[in-house]
């Protein structure tokens, strides 16, 4: 018998719709059945189409110029990858938290973890 995750054992219990329930599955399933048969079955993707892991939490130590690539650690693992920053020049440090994405196979900076001594102003970037 399966079990719950708190270890008990699950119990097989009878499905039950409301009356409004029933009808819009009955809906569908008309449809569905009403629909061309050599088209493909649904499937079911992420909740973004996207397939895989895309946004990460990391660390990197040291400073990070713009258009520079930097070996940044997952938190919580030891596996690194190459990410490249395209929008924030970051002064040395020490170890700093920040968000990376994937696109492609290629990884990007999406936000440091911000300081004041790393933050701009639109006078600044004149």
């Amino acid at each position: 018998m399966s079990r719950k995750p708190d270890g008990k054992p699950a119990k097989t219990e009878r499905v039950t719709f409301t009356r409004p329930a029933a009808e819009r599955i009955a809906k569908v399933v008309r449809t569905v059945e009403g629909g061309d048969r050599d088209q493909p079955g649904i499937t079911y993707g992420s909740a973004l189409g996207i397939a895989g892991k895309t946004f990460r939490m990391a660390t990197f130590t040291g400073s990070w110029s713009i258009n520079s690539a930097k070996t940044v650690t997952f938190r919580g693992s030891t596996a690194t990858v190459s990410a490249t920053n395209l929008f924030w020049p970051i002064p040395g440090g020490p170890q700093r938290d920040c968000s990376i994405a994937r696109d492609g196979t290629a990884w990007y900076l999406l936000v440091p973890q911000l300081y004041a001594a790393n933050a701009a102003t639109a006078a600044t970037l004149t």
